[in-house]
Order: C-alpha cells, then structure tokens, then sequence
C-alpha cells in the first residue's frame, strides 16, 4: 500500500516531466476562442480592447519547479513588439518602421520602381491612440479577409490619418483615401497609398483597388519579434525609451545599411534636446533618427556605408577601445565639404561617443547641457552587441532588452 510520502515523489517526478502550463490552457482552449484576440469588428471600443490585450500580454505565468513561489511576471515591454506581420509582397519593403508605446509607423514603398514608386503610411494605434468614433458617418465598407475596414475620402483641409512620424515619404496628394481597420484586437490600422508619377504630375492616390487593399489584406496577428542589435545594460537614471525606429537594408540605396535607433528621455521637454532655430524657417532636411525636443539620449547602431567616418577623420587614433572597437569621443554633428569631400567640419558640443570597427557603428549621444563621457562610456561598455550585425533575424528580442 502507497504511504503519503510514496504518492509526494510520485508527483515530484511526474512535475519534472510536465509540459509547460501556459501550453495545456492553449491546448484546452476551444480553436474560436485563441483566435479571439486575433480578430475583431471595426465597431467597438478602441480602449477597451486595448486594455484587454494588454492584460493578456503582461498575464502571469506559473514557473515553479516545487509547486510553491510566486508567479514570474513576462517582462516583455509590447512597445518594442510587433502588433502585426505585414507580409509584405516581394516587390515591397518597409524601409521606415518606428515604435512607440502606442503607435507604430511604417513606410512601406515599391522597390521595383523608384522613379514612379508606389508608396504608403501604415500607422497602428492601441491604447485609444485613435479614436474610432472620428470615422465619417456613411463611409463605405471593403472586405480585408475576415474583417470590415471604412475607406475614409479626406482632403489636405481637413485630414483624417494623423500625421506621419517618419518622414521619407510624405503623403501629399490633395486628395487621400485611407483603410480604418482592426487586423488584431486592441490595435487599429490606418492605411493609405500614392503614387509618385513622372515629373510635372501630382500625386495620385491609388488606395482603391490597389495597392492598399492589395497590402491590407496580407496584414496577419504577430508570429515575429522586432530584432535588437544592442542590448543595454546601465543607463543613466531617470531615462527610458520612448521610441524605436528600424530602417532596414534596402539595396535600392547607394550605402544602406542595417540602423537600429533608441531615443531616451527622462520625460521632462524642459530639458534634454533643443532643435536649431531655423532661419527662414521652413522644411529641413534630416535624419530619421534625428532627436525629439526634450530627448535626452540617443543609442544608434548603423552598418551602412559610412560606419568608419571618426577613423578615416583621426587617421585611426581613438581615444580608447570598447568592445574591440575603436571608440571617438566627438561633437555629433559631421558635414562634409560639398567641394571637398575629404574635408569635413564638426560642430557641436563634445558629446558623442562614437564606437567602428569591421562595418559596424554605435553612437551614443548626450544631449544634455553638460554632457558626460565618462556616463557615455559607462553605458558603451555596458550593453551587449549582437554578434552578427547584418541578420536581424538572429538580434535580440527587442520587447526583452529594452527597457
């Protein structure tokens, strides 16, 4: 006869072998209910739904050896997680894509034809960052797989997708056309296409029938990670990320590389970045990484064509080395001579700390009114680099390393 003590190392053993918890509650669940937070109507409450799949995104998991302790908490922050896969068509890249605690931007353009290229602004919202209420009553309906997206018609007076925040391709056409759907739950995509035809034409949109609807219709629930080439380690107190942005190898690009930027801030527009007063004012152009007023720092990582610029401007001589890399302190800013360009001009500050080494830069950059090198370098020295800095499919999991 079985004593107590028998049926206990039974079970102890029996646990060892056990599959994980989370796995079973799937298994049981029927097919209609774990695609429930997969799909959704377009006519509901924006916040609401939001607020459910973020429950289910930070939802405890059981992970005990003993069968006693408290549950782990998933630290994954869904900020830096994709909302969607896009599955893009062969022919389309998406070579602007930024994350935001709750907004995504992606700028998605034809790569077939760069002269009269099909270009459009894919935005994802949760959290009530849009408001569903805001769609035209009477707008019509259009099939996207197994949901109903409203095709809103706005005019440049009064627009209905909010503006971009990348910038490479801006929407113009005086008229637009712009697909309001919920590809998951809790998130809402606006959608919206133009094309850039010969010079001396406007810009026609072209959400209808193609290739908006085309794009929309292969949106599907996320199966992939967003992939980070660093991994921070000690960062300056106060000071979290507040944007991501990837811009991916795209060969159509003399020079692209893979570019992995983290913009910090402690909060406070008071302080941190200060943008130029421009004189006359007007449009500027820049860099998509370009800081926000009030960020106070910026982490880049770059493997496009000028990865090497402080070693080819120092002849080599760096201040220190990091990681095996050869590490500049320098102002940010570097222009080079339109007549010359072997001469170059830095501007700025001292508050950069630049690391190159075999195709790869990292610049971390304060913008703080006193920058420091030696918390510039303790941050440098810190984080952790992937080991292969042109396959973003072996980078780290960006909702588990960044903060």
């Amino acid at each position: 006869m079985r004593t107590e003590e028998d049926l206990r190392d039974a079970f102890d053993h029996l646990a060892d072998q056990a599959p994980h918890p989370a796995g079973i509650r799937a298994s049981l669940l029927p097919r209609s209910a774990r695609r429930s937070r997969r799909t959704g109507p377009i006519v509901g409450t924006a916040v609401a739904t939001a607020c459910a799949a973020i429950a289910a995104v930070v939802l405890p998991q059981v992970i005990s050896h003993n069968g006693s302790g408290p549950a782990a908490q998933d630290e994954r922050n869904p900020a830096w997680s994709r909302w969607v896969d896009l599955n893009l068509p062969k022919n389309f890249k998406a070579v602007d894509q930024r994350f935001t605690a709750n907004r995504q931007d992606y700028e998605l353009v034809n790569i077939d034809t760069r002269t009269a290229a099909p270009f459009c602004q894919l935005q994802l919202h949760r959290n009530g960052d849009f408001d569903p209420s805001t769609i035209p009553a009477g707008s019509p309906t259009i099939d996207i797989g197994e949901h109903k997206a409203r095709v809103v018609t706005s005019d440049g007076k009064t627009p209905f997708m909010p503006g971009p925040s990348n910038y490479s391709f801006p929407l113009s056409a005086k008229e637009r056309k712009v697909l309001a759907w919920q590809p998951v739950d809790g998130v809402w995509a606006l959608l919206s296409c133009e094309t850039l035809l010969p010079q001396g034409t406007e810009l026609e949109p072209t959400t209808q029938p193609a290739p908006a609807v085309t794009l929309a219709k292969l949106i599907s629930p996320p199966t992939r990670n967003l992939g980070s080439p660093i991994k921070p380690g000690e960062l300056p107190k106060g000071l979290s990320p507040h944007s991501v942005l990837y811009q991916p190898y795209d060969s159509g690009i003399p020079g692209s590389g893979e570019e992995f930027t983290a913009l910090l801030s402690d909060g406070n527009p008071a302080t941190g970045y200060v943008p130029p007063v421009l004189k006359p004012a007007g449009l500027v152009a820049g860099n998509a990484w370009d800081p926000m007023p009030g960020d106070d720092l910026s982490i880049r990582y770059d493997t496009g064509k000028f990865w090497n610029q402080m070693t080819t401007i120092r002849g080599g001589k760096a201040d220190t080395v990091i990681h095996g890399m050869k590490a500049y302190y320098t102002p940010a800013h570097i222009t080079y001579s339109k007549r010359d360009p072997s001469k170059v001009t830095t501007s700025g500050p001292l508050n950069t700390l630049r690391l190159e080494s075999n195709g790869v830069a990292v610049v971390i950059t304060s913008y703080a009114a006193k920058p420091s090198m030696e918390q510039l370098r303790q941050i440098a020295e810190s984080m952790t680099l992937t080991k292969n800095p042109k396959n973003p499919g072996t980078w780290f999991d960006a909702a588990r390393v960044i903060p």
